[in-house]
């Protein structure tokens, strides 16, 4: 059974995520400290809280993190993933600088965005190989993300493209804007079956 941490921000309920790990047979360990990240067969940087918040936190376990990266799995959920970005509008502090470019604020037609939407694949990755719809609760994001970006979903919003997955197979490192947790059973737990199923390739 993969032993999956959830970074622990200190703010919100991760409640609804920890039960969707343990729906896909895997076991979720809430990570308070750095050194419990060598307990663990995957990461998930998790989407509770504010960026300046979340990289507050995310300070004490930055190094493991580098460290990691490329040898785990890691899974950033909405505000998961933007953290791995340069910064964001929502915040003054620096992000992880995994990946060049910013998370600026959604411009319409209505903000937060939340609901149901369609995530289209522009190309395949192992954990969303084709079209669907998902939940999403968001204000910020990567907007009409560049080429150079290894992303294989986005999301129509308004006049703009929302990069709805990241996938960057090479560092088995992942992102995703919406919320899987709460996208359903058959497509939201599919997501995170398939991540969790990296961890023991």
């Amino acid at each position: 059974m993969a032993r999956v941490g959830i970074i622990n921000y200190g703010v919100g309920n991760l409640g609804s995520l920890v039960n969707a790990f343990k729906r896909v047979g895997s076991e979720p360990l809430l990570i308070n400290e750095s050194s419990e990240l060598l307990q663990v067969d995957a990461i998930v940087l998790p989407g509770v809280g504010s960026f300046d918040a979340a990289m507050s936190r995310l300070g004490i376990f930055s190094d493991e993190l580098i460290k990691m990266r490329g040898s785990v799995p890691i899974l950033g959920v909405c505000l998961g993933l933007q953290v791995m970005f340069e910064g964001s509008d929502e915040g003054s502090l620096g992000g992880l600088s995994w990946y060049s470019g910013r998370v600026n604020r959604l411009r319409g037609p209505r903000i937060p965005h939340i609901g149901w939407d369609l995530v289209r694949s522009v190309r395949p990755c192992e954990i969303l190989s084709n079209d669907g719809y998902f939940y999403f609760m968001h204000s910020y994001a990567v907007i009409n993300p560049s080429g150079d970006l290894p992303y294989s979903g986005i999301t129509r919003y308004g006049d703009d493209y929302v990069l709805s997955v990241l996938c960057d197979e090479r560092l088995v490192t992942f992102g995703v804007q919406f919320h899987p947790e709460k996208s359903g059973k058959r497509r939201g737990l599919e997501v995170l079956r398939h991540f969790i199923g990296l961890a023991h390739k």
